[in-house]
């Protein structure tokens, strides 16, 4: 499962080789400034992600790569068991992003925590 990491001013995605060739992506950087708000959303996935445009797909078990829906850009890199955290973003490439992780619900306080700060 990619790795996402707060590091400065930045959150950053990080996959494994297979992650970033199924998604057609390569890790993914983005400001916290760009970082609207991150919610633990378990239903996301589940709700379906749209055209998929490039990467990797099969309903309920993998969704890598992009996706566009109701005139978001998605990028998605989940797998069956893993929470989903979606962040949404604004002024950057991708809408939304979402990703798997563990505690999708800890690594959202996480980030709106950091957001808060900025502005805080």
């Amino acid at each position: 499962m990619p790795s996402i990491t707060l590091a400065g001013s930045s959150l950053n995605v990080e996959m494994s080789f297979w992650e970033r060739v199924g998604s057609l992506s390569s890790n993914i950087s983005v400001p916290l400034t760009a970082v609207v708000h991150a919610t633990d959303d378990p239903t996301f996935i589940r709700h379906g992600l749209g055209l998929r445009t490039g990467g990797t797909g099969m309903p309920g078990f993998v969704a890598e790569g992009h996706f566009r829906k109701n005139g978001n850009r998605i990028f998605a890199n989940w797998r069956r068991g893993e929470q989903v955290v979606v962040i949404d973003l604004q002024g950057q490439k991708w809408d939304k992003l979402a990703i798997g992780c563990p505690d999708a619900q800890a690594l959202a306080t996480q980030i709106n925590t950091a957001v808060a700060g900025l502005a805080g």
